[in-house]
């Protein structure tokens, strides 16, 4: 039996867990965003970040890295493939005037089988504990 005992929390150990770390964007001035296009994640991504923004009361506008907006936010993400195509990380910054007030990471191990399922629910989750 602690053999059993001592087989599982060494696996637990060994396959990892999904990691989330959030600094909480307090310092936004008004309800709009501007969200930098990212042309290196896809869309779909891009358009669940904001819909997830929407749904906390921001008006958001997609901009190129070249404009600019009181309050901003960027995007990176990428996939990986093990049984099915999954989240594998991302990232998620807000700035206010340019500097950095708010910052969300998310990662999978390959291990973890909680990093299947829909992308919208990890990037909801995300959103709910950046913005205020």
């Amino acid at each position: 039996m602690k053999s059993i005992a001592i087989a599982a929390v060494l696996a637990i150990a060994l396959t990892g867990c999904v990691s989330t770390q959030v600094t909480k964007a307090t310092a936004i001035s008004d309800k709009s965003i501007c969200i930098i296009d990212n042309p290196e994640v896809p869309v779909d991504f891009r358009a669940a970040f904001e819909r997830q923004i929407r749904a906390k009361g921001y008006q958001t506008r997609i901009i190129r890295s070249d404009e600019t907006c009181a309050t901003t936010t960027t995007y990176e993400a990428s996939y990986g493939f093990h049984w099915g195509i999954y989240l594998a990380a991302a990232q998620l910054k807000v700035f206010s005037n340019g500097r950095e007030i708010g910052k969300a990471v998310y990662r999978a191990p390959r291990a973890d089988m909680t990093k299947h399922g829909r992308v919208e629910g990890k990037i909801e989750a995300l959103v709910a504990q950046l913005l205020p």
